[in-house]
This record gives structure tokens, C-alpha cells and sequence, in this order.
């Protein structure tokens, strides 16, 4: 995709999964259609925003034995702060690569010695990844993943390309001048896409932004109109939610700016809560945490400008599940505050 596209510019066709991406897309994508399904059937408004935050809540109830032991692996961290902080003081004003060497094997011993490691509270956000990764490219191709939507895709690029509607000529002059402006540099002069082919189309109609699409329905004659309008009316019934396109970048128009607002406020509540029960005594870590406290959540909410509302409603409620979560776990901080024995 362009740069402008990935800051919030206008959409663009999007080119096939690649190697790396496509499978992490796939094994998603059956998950997500599998929760939307179930949600489609009570209800067809919101239902892909409703099934992103079914799908949250499913991923981080799943998460919840690596979440406690994240907690743990911190409180013995920060329990085991003094006792690093000795270490260093024995080595400070010594720069030396020896001495450093030297220095790191004390520290890595001690957390060896009281079972610690100190990578593990970066498993849960690692094990998100993925997920962060594989959501983002369904939700810009959404249509090939999310069955019913991809039935409905078809139903309009057949009927477009049926030659029964409009004379062929016509309709490949129509899409080629609503396509051009979308398709990125080389892929139309390539010949990748053919407006004979459906999924083609598919892709075409998936970047179309409601200018597009009035452009095309103003071609298209009067007495067919309202079947096309019609489907069209299904699918932003379920890629809107709350007015917000899920499918689309965020950018920073109304009401898109509320998921970066969202985003940020949300991770600086889980912040808080983490801050509020933490135990750190040292006051350089204590000041570490407050910066990185104010600064995560703020680049977090500008990533999210760039990224289809559908992640963005992703993160917002996986941060708001932290948070809960963060006050059942540390809702009675550890008592037991000793120190260990220094080897």
C-alpha cells in the first residue's frame, strides 16, 4: 500500500498476501468468520465490530495464565531491584568490556538462581503480535475472509461484469476510471488486473470509498439500481460501526480521530492501574515507568491513525480487558516483600 494510505489517505487496492503474512491471515481469518457468523445471526448491524470485540475478549481470556504469570515474573523483578542495584554499585564508575561481562553474569545469575526471567513480561504482547499482524490485513481485505461479505462482493462484480446491465465497453470504461486513481503505481500497467475475473473486481469494489461508489451507481440504469444499492446497503451495515468504517484507515476526521483518542485512553488506564499497584521502591525505575506510562499509550494511539478502525477497536478493547484484569491480579499486592538472599 502507499504511504498516504497507511497515514490515513485515501484507500487503495490492496495486493495479494505474501508468504509471511498470508498464513497468519488465514488461520485468523477462519476464526474471525467462524465468531462472525454466530453474531450475524442475531444481528447484521455492527457485526463485524461486534465479532473484533468477541474475538478480543476470546484471545485475552485464552491469555490469562501467561497475563498472571507476567504479574508474577514483575513482582519478583521488582523485588530483586535492590539486589541488582547492589550489584551494579559494586561495578560503577568501571567501563571496561570485562568488567561489564562480569557485572551482567552477577545480575543474570541472580535471576537465574531465583527463578526469574527477565523477558517475561514481554510473552503476552509477543503472542498478540501475530494476531495485531494477521487482523490488519483482514480487515483491508475483508471481504476475502468474512464469508457473507464476500458473497456479497460477488453478487455486485457479477452483476457488473454480466454484460446484461450495462454494454461491456461501458462498464471496463467506468471501472478503469474509478480504478486508476486506487491501484498502486505498476499494478494496472502490469495487467494484474482483469475486470472479466470476479475476485478482481472484488478487490476494485473493496477500495471504493462511498465517492466511488455513487460514481458507479450514477452509471448504472435506473431499473437495476436498487439491486446493487441494496447489497451495498448490507455491506456498510456490517463494516460501520458506530459510524466508523472498520475496514478503512482511521485517519484523523471525524468520527475515525475517537479510535486514537480511544486507543490512548485506554492504555493510559491500564497504565495507571499497573503503576498504582506496583511495588518499585526505586525512584529512577519508578520515573522510567511514568514516562514510558505517558509515551506508549500516545505512540500506540498514533499507530492506530494509520491502521483500519477494525484494529484499532481490537486494541481499545484489549487494553480496557487489561485494565480489569490488571485490578483482579494486583487488587491485593504482595505481602510478602523480602528480600532474597544476595549470592
Amino acid at each position: 500500500m502507499t504511504t498516504l494510505a497507511f497515514f490515513g489517505g485515501q484507500n487503495v487496492i490492496q495486493n495479494e498476501p505474501g508468504m509471511i503474512i498470508g498464513p497468519i491471515a488465514n488461520v485468523f481469518g477462519i476464526i474471525v468468520d467462524v465468531i462472525f457468523n454466530i453474531v450475524s445471526n442475531f444481528t447484521l448491524y455492527h457485526s463485524l465490530g461486534l465479532s473484533i470485540i468477541l474475538l478480543t475478549i476470546i484471545v485475552r481470556t485464552l491469555m490469562l495464565p501467561l497475563a498472571i504469570k507476567q504479574h508474577k515474573s514483575m513482582m519478583e523483578m521488582q523485588r530483586l531491584t535492590p539486589e541488582v542495584n547492589k550489584i551494579r554499585n559494586k561495578y560503577t564508575g568501571k567501563k571496561d568490556q570485562k568488567t561489564q561481562q562480569q557485572m551482567n553474569a552477577e545480575i543474570q545469575k541472580l535471576y537465574s538462581d531465583n527463578k526469574v526471567n527477565p523477558l517475561g513480561g514481554c510473552l503476552p504482547l509477543l503472542v498478540q503480535m501475530p494476531l495485531f499482524i494477521g487482523l490488519s490485513f483482514i480487515m483491508r481485505q475483508s471481504y476475502r475472509y468474512v464469508t457473507q461479505l464476500g458473497a456479497l462482493f460477488s453478487q455486485i462484480s457479477q452483476g457488473l461484469s454480466g454484460r446484461e446491465i450495462m454494454p461491456w465497453n461501458d462498464y471496463v470504461l467506468i471501472m478503469n476510471e474509478l480504478a486508476v486513481p486506487l491501484a498502486p503505481q505498476g499494478m494496472l500497467d502490469a495487467g494484474s488486473l482483469d475486470l472479466s475475473y470476479i475476485p478482481d473486481v472484488n478487490r476494485i469494489l473493496d477500495a471504493f470509498s462511498p465517492v466511488e461508489w455513487n460514481t458507479l451507481f450514477a452509471n448504472i440504469p435506473v431499473e437495476h439500481l436498487p439491486y446493487f444499492t441494496e447489497l451495498y446497503g448490507q455491506i456498510t451495515a456490517i463494516q460501520t460501526f458506530f459510524g466508523m468504517v472498520l475496514t478503512e484507515s482511521t485517519g484523523i476526521g471525524w468520527p475515525g480521530i475517537l479510535i486514537p483518542i480511544l486507543a490512548i485512553a485506554s492504555a493510559l488506564l491500564t497504565s495507571y492501574i499497573a503503576m498504582k499497584y506496583s511495588v518499585v521502591t526505586d525512584e529512577r525505575m519508578r520515573q522510567q515507568q511514568r514516562i514510558m506510562m505517558i509515551f506508549m499509550p500516545i505512540i500506540m494511539g498514533a499507530m492506530t491513525i494509520g491502521l483500519p478502525a477494525g484494529v484499532g477497536i481490537f486494541w481499545i478493547t484489549s487494553s480496557l480487558y487489561q485494565a480489569v484484569q490488571q485490578l483482579l491480579i494486583s487488587k491485593k499486592p504482595l505481602t510478602n516483600t523480602a528480600l532474597p538472599n544476595s549470592t
